[in-house]
């Protein structure tokens, strides 16, 4: 199976006015379900155009399989395209629609029976051969789609938001089928989408983008829980941001931060010692890991080992139900506000008003240096 390779490449639209990509180096190692993933505009699809060998860059080498694969076209790269609206031909069968590839490669009939029987049969379409693509859903659609991607026997795998076209219900279900199909056949996959969800479900390794730069690359788990920026500890998941300045340096590669203010003084790690005495931070941790207390909590009495969690107070702003969770509003006697996430089941009593004993552990708070600009870092766009 084929290895892809981006080394140094840009592209620039408009006679050079426009930076669609921006010095750009990447690898895709063989049989990895990699996602493009970033706000609309941050250079993915341009990036997936230029693999796919639709786009050519300005600069920069694109390798597939060891091989530079500048000039050569789409259809000689080895490659299989899904898109979000299908491109199905509906006045084709689909028997039809899947050998139709095929045909055009000029393969003998014996082998392109074959493949399309075995690319139908994966996605549970053979019964099907004789109908019109009018009597399926998009699921259906897609499926189809996927048929005639994998039928021509490519290796890799281009997909521009497959599942864009999908109900929200269908599609959380149908990536998954997604995902296990490409895996049976040991196929190569990108797939560029904006959905951090759809991403962090199915893929082995995500890419994030931003204005034609990768911000971060690893695995949904890595990226998730060790953010390199703000903007990636925003953009996957809901995070509160507080900011702050360093009070101490301890020992242990640890330090005490003191929320502006006169805000609370909590403890976190010192990641590779990269902060100092009086450096201007933010504070990030997520909704989910913020642990609620009333004041009269028994600590002495719980049977929870509570050693590496910062306690500290806020009060309850307000609180709302929705669904599969219950959201938490509070604020900080300096007005700083933040939220916590817990299950729809969890049962409290805590009303408006009411003053909270807050933890969160030592592990699950984020530090980074204090951007020029934070309302951009924390932009989605």
């Amino acid at each position: 199976m084929p290895t892809i390779e981006l080394i140094g490449v840009t592209k620039t639209f408009n006679e050079g006015k426009v930076l669609a990509v921006d010095d750009i180096t990447l690898k895709i190692n063989d049989g990895d379900y990699v996602f493009l993933l970033g706000p609309t505009g941050c250079g993915k699809t341009t990036t997936l155009r230029m693999i796919a060998g639709l786009e050519e860059p300005t600069n920069g080498k694109v390798f597939i399989d060891g091989k530079d694969v500048k000039g050569i076209p789409p259809e000689d790269r080895d490659m299989g395209f899904i898109f979000q609206h299908f491109e199905i031909f509906d006045h084709l069968t689909v028997w039809e629609n899947v050998t139709f590839g095929l045909e055009m490669r000029g393969y003998d009939d014996d082998y392109i029976v074959q493949q399309a029987e075995k690319a139908l049969t994966t996605v549970d379409l053979l019964e099907y051969v004789d109908e019109y693509p009018s009597i399926f859903g998009n699921p259906g659609l897609q499926k189809l789609g996927i048929a005639r991607a994998i039928a021509t026997g490519a290796k890799i795998l281009i997909m521009d938001e497959p599942l864009g076209s999908l109900d929200p219900k269908v599609s959380n279900v149908f990536r998954h089928e997604l995902r296990n199909l490409i895996k049976d056949l040991g196929l190569t996959a990108i797939h560029v989408t904006h959905n951090q969800e759809e991403a962090m479900a199915i893929a082995d390794q995500i890419i994030i983008m931003r204005a034609g730069k990768i911000l971060q690359m690893g695995t949904p788990y890595d990226l998730y829980e060790s953010p390199n920026s703000i903007f990636v500890a925003n953009f996957l998941g809901e995070t509160n941001f507080l900011q702050g300045f360093v009070l101490k340096l301890l020992e242990d590669a640890k330090m005490e931060m003191w929320i502006r203010l006169g805000g609370p003084r909590i403890t976190c790690n010192n990641i590779n010692l990269q902060f100092d005495l009086d450096d201007n931070i933010v504070i990030a941790f997520r909704f989910e890991d913020v642990y609620l207390f009333p004041e009269d909590y028994g600590f002495e009495k719980s049977v929870y080992d509570w050693s590496g969690v910062q306690f500290f107070k806020a009060s309850l702003e307000d609180s709302r139900f929705v669904g599969a969770t219950k959201r938490f509003y509070l604020f900080l006697d300096n007005g700083d506000k933040f939220l916590s996430i817990k299950p729809g089941s969890y049962e409290e009593n805590f009303v408006p008003g009411e003053t909270l004993i807050i933890g969160i552990h030592i592990d699950d708070i984020h530090v980074f240096k204090a951007p020029s600009d934070m309302l951009y870092e924390t932009s989605l766009s």
